[in-house]
């Protein structure tokens, strides 16, 4: 399954399922954590909105070790159990480059370490409405959170 995903500047497909054929090289990740019914988010401190816990590859890091570096320095977590939720593909900022998307549950819950970046981090039962700012990656995070709880519920995407 492929959704399309329309963004303030630019947009994004999620490719679900197997990788995509031409997908190139991963530049960023975002982490989808969960603790039973909830999923971890966290605050951006300059912009006061809600995002699914992520950020760009390091050199010499894999896909998967960025992963669980960005989610202990945005949220304090660590995971276990941690999965391919879907590639991304973005048009954004007149760029295109592709991304990943784990699902993983939360092994053990802590505190951001980069409190220059996030000012909190919190579960929520429900996608927390970033209103009246969504922010740059507002329909992202919207749209891996219900990817995340339908894979979660057993449906089928």
């Amino acid at each position: 399954m492929i959704q399309k995903i329309e963004e303030q500047d630019g947009h994004m497909f999620l490719h679900f399922g197997d990788p995509p054929e031409d997908v190139g090289k991963i530049e960023f990740v975002n982490c989808v954590a969960y603790q039973q019914n909830q999923i971890l988010f966290c605050k951006w401190r300059d912009n006061n909105f809600w995002v699914i816990p992520g950020g760009r590859v390091d050199p010499g890091e894999t896909a998967t070790e960025t992963a669980h570096r960005e989610l202990l320095e945005e949220t304090g977590a660590t995971l276990k159990n941690m999965e391919v939720l879907c590639y991304i593909h973005c048009f954004m900022y007149n760029l295109e480059y592709w991304g990943m998307a784990y699902l993983g549950e939360v092994e053990a819950l802590g505190s951001p370490t980069d409190l220059n970046e996030v000012s909190e981090a919190k579960l929520f039962s429900e996608f927390p409405e970033n209103l009246p700012n969504p922010g740059p990656f507002g329909n992202q995070s919207k749209a891996l959170y219900q990817a995340a709880m339908r894979q979660l519920s057993g449906a089928n995407d």
